[in-house]
């Protein structure tokens, strides 16, 4: 699957991969920054962001669709930076094809299973929400309040929230909520 691209910069390829919940434009900074010498693609993986959605989250599929989407860029081999979840899918992808990724970087993530127990909470209070067009930021964040203590995490989850006409998440999150023994794992 080919998947949306933030490109920015030139030089030599870096591709920098978001975590769960995540979206390249959560690295609009880092990517400006890194653009002053490198050629920087920001990706929205599956179910995320601007990217389409679609089953399949094993890390051997996301891996699969970056290979791809970098390959379509003429951007091999990158450093790849991943991020949490984007790490697990930066080390399938250096482990199923090591041409492609020149350098790695694993930001926050370790090769372990994690307990998916709070996602599994924050993807049913999403899916739970009313999404009519009258739906505004602060009902949604206080909607999400009793599953997402945290004011800043429900923000951050409220960025992948458009809102207008026809309110609809950024997230696939009925293929997120499916994938998450395996997101997880």
């Amino acid at each position: 699957m080919r998947l949306h691209v933030v490109e920015a910069g030139a030089g030599p390829n870096v591709a920098i991969l978001h975590g769960l919940f995540g979206a390249a434009r959560n690295f609009a900074t880092l990517q400006r920054r890194l653009a002053s010498r490198f050629r920087v693609l920001a990706l929205d993986l599956r179910n995320h962001g601007e990217s389409p959605h679609a089953p399949g989250m094993d890390y051997a599929t996301l891996a699969a669709d970056v290979a791809e989407t970098l390959a379509a860029h003429n951007a091999l081999p990158a450093a790849v930076i991943g991020h949490s979840m984007g790490g697990k899918v930066a080390m399938r992808l250096a482990l199923a094809a090591p041409e492609a990724a020149s350098r790695l970087a694993v930001c926050d993530i370790a090769p372990i299973a994690y307990p998916s127990h709070g996602h599994r909470r924050y993807v049913a209070a999403m899916q739970a929400l009313p999404l009519t067009p009258a739906l505004t930021r602060a009902a949604a964040d206080a909607a999400l309040a009793g599953a997402v203590a945290d004011a800043a995490l429900r923000q951050f989850l409220l960025h992948s929230l458009r809102f207008g006409a026809a309110p609809a998440w950024r997230l696939g999150l009925a293929e997120i909520a499916d994938a998450m023994p395996e997101i997880a794992s």
